[in-house]
């Protein structure tokens, strides 16, 4: 199976239709970031993008996210064909304009910044080698030194609306809509807290990798930070979960391997599909099928499952016939 760049560029695009907004008294269509670079070692050119957002750091925004996702384009096109390769192109422009109003809208308070050198070192780096997917909402800012492009600059007790515009160990708390959160260590078992999600791209699993919503053994349940479900316990999802486990088939555990009992894709590990004889059914995890093999799921194929639609219509019937097609070498 081949995961590269390109997924997490889909991914981009398909998140943005159904992520969590960032807080919404500061969306708007203008959104220009006005702040210096969070670090010292960010390139001199950040200093005067500052003073002209709209031609400087907004410009600088959008040639990191460009070419984040771009920087596999050589090498889609000695495994893809012309078809595959626009496609991929096209994924990857439509995902460089949500980093950029991701960054943007996050850093348009100043009080996060962009670390150009970081940025930089995050291109050169996803140019050299192909980065692989680990889960089904994993993003390139999960990965360093990409996760250092955003960095918050606010302190401990200072306000915040999310909490990127915290400094790292931080959790933005009691954030609500009209009124600012602040910027806090962790909170712990039984304490208040604030879900994290901003954005499709730093989402709640980037976020969490240096501000955690609650303290090592708990988390946030939407209100107050509950103490991790151990294995074996009943869960409603993966979240709530003890670390390394998700929530498979109503429990804390490991993801299923092949040949095990599933009941959707997500209990099955990474990379598997679950094989179902119906929607209601249980199933088997399963590797995925190969290119001109019979499928009826969008999930089940290396490549994608290539299911014909009645004229005039958008989707076929569940359960119609298709075969899976390979995508760039999936096979």
């Amino acid at each position: 199976m081949r995961f590269c760049l390109s997924s997490f560029a889909a991914l981009a695009v398909v998140a943005a239709s159904a992520c969590h907004k960032a807080p919404q008294e500061i969306e708007r269509s203008d959104a220009s970031p006005v702040v210096p670079p969070a670090s010292s070692d960010a390139s001199t050119s950040s200093n005067s993008a500052a003073n002209d957002p709209d031609s400087g750091l907004h410009a600088e925004l959008h040639e990191f996210c460009s070419g984040a996702y771009s920087a596999d384009h050589a090498q889609m096109r000695e495994k893809c064909s012309v078809i595959e390769t626009k496609l991929t192109q096209n994924l990857a422009q439509a995902a460089a304009s949500v980093c950029t109003k991701d960054l943007a809208t996050a850093i348009g308070r100043s009080r996060a910044g962009f670390d150009a050198e970081a940025g930089r070192k995050c291109v050169e780096m996803l140019s050299q080698k192909r980065l692989a997917q680990r889960s089904e909402t994993d993003t390139l800012f999960q990965h360093f030194p990409c996760d250092r492009v955003l960095l918050g600059m606010q302190g401990e007790d200072q306000p915040c609306l999310f909490s990127v515009e915290c400094k790292d160990d931080l959790a933005c708390v009691g954030y609500a809509v009209g009124k600012e959160g602040t910027c806090k260590k962790p909170p712990a078992v039984g304490e208040a807290c604030t879900p994290q999600p901003y954005g499709s791209l730093v989402n709640v699993a980037a976020s969490a990798a240096h501000h955690p919503a609650c303290a090592a053994g708990a988390y946030c349940d939407g209100t107050t930070c509950q103490p991790r479900i151990h294995a074996g316990n009943a869960c409603s999802k993966s979240e709530a979960c003890a670390s390394g486990l998700s929530c498979v088939m109503g429990k804390c555990g490991p993801r299923t391997a092949a040949g095990k009992a599933c009941a959707s894709s997500t209990d099955c590990t990474f990379g598997l599909w679950c094989d179902q004889p119906g929607p209601s059914s249980p199933g088997k995890c399963a590797a995925k099928r190969d290119e001109g093999q019979a499928c009826t799921a969008k999930d089940s194929c290396k490549g994608r499952c290539d299911i014909p639609r009645p004229p005039g219509q958008t989707e076929s019937a569940p359960g119609t016939p298709g075969k899976c097609v390979a995508v760039c070498g999936s096979g």
